[in-house]
């Protein structure tokens, strides 16, 4: 049996004892500091307060306390947002999002939340803040913007390394939708998976800022839009609680809208996978496809994600290198593309000719002015 001499057990034992007292210094300073805290914001010295915030930020990611750390960033960012000092709390919101990245954080409803309330609590006004260098600084759609990097790096599906993860983006959503700001709202939503939700909000957007004759417009160009990131059953909850939901329709089908009663069908196509079924539906209704231009590259790349069709001629698509530009951003390559592959592209354009087809009464246009349905397709790169 071997013994170790008593001289070789105190060199350990020492530093062990060392490394004990070190870190009960270290957590000596932080309780300190978390005193001293508590007296600043008290007495309203804001300015010391965020110093101190800040030197907790790094020792305690010096000690790898990232849960502690996160909690006392969330309630330090939205304290001072309270408390009247955005442009505090918006730092402290940086660093939380800053800390979630350095621990490797996984995605977490918890963590949602808490990121969701700072997006909502960081003022619009911040946006206006000059930076050093003399340039504008949107601090808020930077804060969304390191969110949205945090939930791509720490994502195990290819999907939501793309374009972030999908509760985030729904969370994200909701807020804008609140503030009415439907154009921002919409492509979060059209990267979510929450088909009924983003449903009830294309009713409001509709009825607040669409044209009475575009009720059909708006759920088929969202509904293409979820088709083309493959995701069906997102598809398929979106248009029928829109349907059964959207007062100017109420009701099963068949539709008296002829670009309702396509979607269905085409819905009900892609469950049976027939290329022919596929085809005919298009050629029979293409005088309502034709209503807008960017349905037919919608189809187009629909034939090709779900019944393997080749992609046309570059001269016969009606919107040729614009679309592709648009689709760049939200849907990436596509080429081998899985059946659960999540890529996407956000545009609306009303064009509201008036079209009699398959015996249905269709809407007309009211104006050639840009319809809040067109408006959206003008800021689909937004999101890039």
């Amino acid at each position: 049996m071997l013994h170790v001499s008593s001289s070789r057990k105190r060199p350990l034992q020492n530093n062990i004892e060392d490394l004990r007292a070190e870190g009960n210094v270290k957590m000596a300073k932080v309780s300190r500091l978390e005193k001293k805290l508590t007296l600043c914001l008290a007495e309203g010295d804001f300015y010391e307060a965020h110093q101190i915030y800040r030197t907790l930020y790094y020792r305690l990611a010096d000690q790898h306390k990232y849960s502690e750390l996160l909690e006392l960033l969330y309630e330090g960012a939205s304290k001072f947002i309270e408390l009247n000092q955005p442009a505090s709390g918006t730092d402290l919101a940086e660093l939380y999002i800053e800390a979630l990245q350095k621990s490797n954080t996984p995605v977490s409803s918890p963590i949602l939340n808490q990121i969701e309330s700072l997006f909502a609590k960081i003022p619009a006004e911040l946006a206006s803040e000059i930076s050093t260098s003399g340039q504008k600084v949107d601090r808020r759609t930077k804060f969304l913007n390191n969110a949205l990097k945090w939930s791509m790096d720490v994502s195990k599906k290819k999907e939501h390394r793309t374009r972030g993860h999908p509760d985030l983006h729904q969370r994200i959503a909701g807020v804008l939708w609140h503030e009415h700001n439907y154009e921002q709202s919409r492509n979060h939503f059209l990267l979510s998976d929450d088909g009924e939700t983003f449903a009830s909000f294309l009713i409001d957007f509709h009825l607040q800022c669409g044209l009475r004759g575009e009720v059909d417009l708006f759920v088929t160009q969202a509904v293409l839009q979820i088709l083309c990131r493959k995701k069906t059953k997102t598809a398929s909850a979106c248009f029928f609680h829109y349907a059964e939901k959207h007062p100017g329709i109420q009701g099963e089908p068949p539709y008296k809208m002829p670009l309702l009663n396509f979607i269905w069908l085409l819905l009900m196509c892609l469950e049976v996978k027939k290329v022919t079924h596929f085809s005919t539906l298009v050629e029979q209704y293409q005088p309502s496809i034709r209503r807008d231009p960017t349905y037919t590259s919608y189809l187009d790349k629909i034939g090709q994600l779900y019944f393997g069709l080749p992609p046309p001629r570059q001269e016969s698509q009606p919107m040729g290198g614009m679309f592709a530009n648009l689709l760049k951003g939200l849907m990436g390559d596509t080429k081998k593309e899985a059946v659960e592959s999540d890529s996407g592209e956000s545009s609306d354009t009303g064009d509201n000719d008036t079209i009699c087809s398959d015996g249905y009464e269709t809407p007309s246009s009211e104006a050639a002015a840009p319809s809040a349905a067109s408006s959206a397709l003008l800021n689909d790169d937004e999101l890039d």
